[in-house]
């Protein structure tokens, strides 16, 4: 109610209960078909049992699409799937169309309707999220909000009685406010159509999925949870690559390939320059590209040549660039170095891993007031060349930081998100997203995009 009443310039809000005068101050009503004009969306989050007899009265008041918040049918056992499917004969009969049962409900930013109970609220964005588990998407929408990343549409599908996951795929395909597509998948209700929607969507819009279930005791707990079956493991890997949909593992995962895909270009090979400021930190990164079948690129003699002027005469002379424990102060250096690199032809995508863009408060015990303001001002400038110059390459650059007191300084990590430019805690979740982005890439140029 509280969502709903925020957004109450919008639209009326009529609460239902039989128990109460009142909910939050709006008066109540003790059943739909006493509410006063016609309604659009019920949401119906009653016992079980009691859900039926609610739908019977939505379809003699002439509701056309309800939300059912309530569980307690086909995840509960035989019983509980006889109560679905009575649900779903009074839902069809009255030409209703629902979300769930079993959902946590469903959020349209651009619309401000929200009828979510927990969720706080969503940052506006390009970026639609479908989930079968309402706990884990609330998960996924926190992490993106975290990680700066905005959504348009997000659905907690619930058991998938009446709508399924396809339905919803193949309105966010053609809804113009959504550019990338996201999914929390247990099982497939309609798996050939998914694949046809997702082949079709993919050269447009990305999708990327966390498809949950692959292991016995998994899937065990998919069929608990939403009443489905998991299915083969090995056939859903086969699908989505074939379709072009980008498979990952947590809510990390994912967002860590949405900022990618957001800010970032795709890399026109897999060809990966390192920029390190130590060796150990260049070798574990080279060790995370190769695991993930990217190449560490021969540097050209040009840049071999350009990157001497810049760089102690112990640097590493070789790919990882390792720039021998350059000083912190040095940062004309460190972006000297990395325009040599990316004007490398050798080079598709680059991992950086330097200090640079630190926080107020650590420069502050490096240098006098005005000495961080002049840092910053350059840093700044910096930075905002390094956007500029992905945009003229088309080579995307990713930030890995050095040591955790990086990691977790705001302020440096607010100055590339402002840039777009992703920041990585580790080489290894870097490493695993260009792996993403250059199949993805491989994708669209076999499909001829």
């Amino acid at each position: 109610m509280r969502h709903l009443l925020a957004s109450a310039k919008r639209r009326k809000i009529y609460p239902v209960n039989p128990t109460a005068s009142e909910v939050l101050g709006i008066a109540a009503y003790d059943s739909v078909v006493d509410v006063p004009g016609s309604v659009d969306l019920a949401v119906i989050a009653v016992p079980a049992l009691q859900v039926p007899e609610v739908m019977r009265e939505c379809v003699q008041k002439g509701v056309k699409a309800a939300v059912v918040i309530s569980g307690g049918f086909a995840e509960m056992g035989e019983q509980g799937g006889k109560l679905e499917t009575e649900l779903v004969k009074v839902a069809r009969q009255g030409g209703i169309r629902f979300i769930g049962p079993n959902s946590m409900g469903h959020a349209d930013t651009s619309s401000q309707l929200s009828t979510l109970a927990w969720t706080e609220e969503i940052t506006p964005g390009p970026v639609a999220l479908l989930s079968q588990s309402g706990n884990y998407g609330h998960r996924i929408i926190h992490s993106g909000v975290s990680s700066g990343i905005g959504f348009s549409k997000f659905v907690s599908t619930g058991n998938e009685v009446d709508l399924h996951l396809e339905d919803y795929l193949e309105y966010l395909a053609q809804d113009e406010s959504t550019k990338i597509i996201t999914a929390y998948i247990e099982g497939l209700r309609e798996g050939r159509r998914f694949f046809q929607l997702a082949k079709e969507t993919t050269v447009r819009k990305p999708i990327i999925v966390i498809k949950a279930g692959g292991t016995k005791e998994s899937a065990k707990a998919v069929r608990s949870h939403t009443g489905t079956l998991a299915g083969s493991d090995a056939v859903y890997a086969a699908a989505f690559r074939q379709a072009g949909v980008l498979r990952v593992d947590d809510d990390d995962e994912l967002c860590d390939v949405v900022t990618a895909l957001l800010y970032q270009p795709l890399p026109r090979n897999n060809r990966i320059g390192i920029l390190t400021i130590g060796g150990g930190l260049g070798v574990v990164a080279a060790e995370a590209c190769e695991r993930e079948g990217l190449e560490i690129a021969p540097l050209a003699s040009s840049t071999l040549e350009r990157l001497d002027a810049y760089l102690p005469p112990r640097w590493s002379h070789r790919n990882p660039v390792d720039m021998a424990g350059i000083g912190m102060d040095k940062s004309s250096a460190t972006f000297s170095s990395l325009w040599a690199l990316m004007e490398d032809k050798n080079i598709d995508a680059i991992l950086l891993q330097a200090p640079v863009a630190l926080g107020t408060k650590r420069l502050s015990n490096m240098f006098s007031a005005e000495e961080t303001r002049a840092f910053r001002e350059v840093e700044e400038r910096n930075l905002s060349m390094v956007r500029q110059r992905i945009k003229e390459y088309g080579k995307p650059v990713f930030m890995v930081r050095p040591a955790l007191e990086f990691a977790t300084d705001p302020e440096a990590s607010s100055a590339f998100r402002r840039e777009g430019i992703p920041v990585y805690p580790n080489p290894r979740r870097a490493a695993r997203v260009l792996h993403h982005l250059a199949w993805y890439r491989d994708y669209l140029d076999a499909a001829g995009r």
